[in-house]
């Protein structure tokens, strides 16, 4: 072979370029430095309590020098764990839902763990398919927090120990976590609290009936105004959305004699209401009280305000990654939380008109 000009073989670095080659830092550097064995430097970036908090601290600080990166790949086929958390909500341009993210998002981070979102809507069969998909990409687990789903789906996760967590949904007979708010509690309070400012024609507006939390929501409405001697009426929405709460809002002003008062089963339909409304002329509170559910943000910048049952949104996607993660790392009986709501009074409530 001829040789180059200068003495270097055309395919060899040249020493300026090899000296520039840095190696990557693997887990042996890291157990070395650190002064540990691998198996604790593994421990350690699993969030394994099994490890001192002295010894946590120096292989941190240690993989922190040296800007060590965990082969997440490599990790995953030791541990059979991705450390990989998806949450399934039907809506995350609803504040109840980017609520909910955020709470799951910031628990799953705490334990080291990562969180995939998908907005899969209504559609059973695409919720089923997604369930599927993430299976097989190795998702350790996976909080339904749809307002909808397949309960064959779920019964089937559950028999086969898949690790999932429901959330604001019950399938009693299913082996599976669920978080939950006692919606019959608040919606109980939302009546009482209009039965209180003298109220006596007063109107639900639901969410389509297949929706578990409407329906309990129903019960604690009804279960107030029989209570009071009154029979509860209720006009079903064809959705969940501000559009939705408008549309219902059409027979709500249409019934003779009017209400003067409306509870609807979240905040988007209430603020459907105030806009209907503000539309056809009629005064919130003096002529109709409105109260809504979930305490969203947008509750507090409606135009009045509104008076709404708050439930603990990101209280509920943090438990629902504990109960989650109590799973993988445990096993052990699925557990069924239900967090407690509680009524917020805002401007969009008052006396009953005389």
């Amino acid at each position: 072979m001829k040789p180059h000009p200068g003495g270097r073989n055309p395919k060899e670095p040249a020493a300026d370029a090899r000296k520039f080659i840095v190696m990557p830092v693997t887990i042996y550097d890291v157990a070395r430095e650190a002064g540990v064995s691998l198996a604790t430097v593994s421990r350690v970036i699993n969030n394994s309590p099994y490890v001192k908090e002295s010894t946590r601290r120096r292989v941190q600080e240690t993989m922190e020098r040296l800007g060590y990166e965990p082969n997440l790949v490599a990790s995953a086929l030791m541990t059979k764990r991705t450390r990989l958390l998806a949450l399934l909500v039907p809506d995350i341009s609803n504040p109840f839902f980017a609520e909910v993210a955020w709470g799951v998002e910031d628990a799953a981070a705490a334990q080291n763990y990562n969180c995939v979102i998908c907005n899969v809507g209504d559609d059973t069969r695409k919720q089923a398919a997604y369930v599927s998909v993430l299976r097989r990409k190795g998702i350790d687990g996976i909080i339904f927090a749809t307002a909808a789903h397949d309960d064959r789906l779920v019964l089937s996760l559950g028999k086969g120990r898949y690790p999932i967590t429901l959330m604001a949904r019950d399938v009693p007979s299913a082996e599976v976590n669920r978080v939950l708010t006692d919606d019959q509690k608040g919606a109980f309070l939302a009546a009482e609290h209009l039965l209180r400012l003298g109220h006596r024609r007063l109107v639900m507006i639901s969410e389509p009936a297949r929706i578990h939390s409407s329906i309990e929501r129903q019960r604690g409405f009804a279960a107030a105004l029989q209570q009071a001697g009154l029979t509860p009426a209720v006009i079903e929405a064809d959705g969940s959305d501000i559009q939705a709460g408008l549309r219902a809002s059409q027979a709500l002003l249409a019934m003779h004699p009017r209400p003067t008062a409306v509870f609807c089963a979240n905040d988007m339909l209430a603020i459907g209401v105030l806009q209907a409304a503000a539309a056809a002329g009629v005064r919130v509170p003096a002529e109709l009280s409105v109260v809504g559910f979930d305490g969203t943000p947008l509750a507090q910048i409606a135009s009045p305000p509104l008076t709404t049952v708050v439930q603990p949104m990101r209280e509920m996607g943090r438990v629902a990654v504990q109960l989650l993660i109590e799973s993988l790392q445990n096993g052990g009986t699925p557990r069924r939380v239900v967090l407690e709501p509680h009524l917020h009074v805002g401007a969009s409530t008052g006396p009953a008109p005389a």
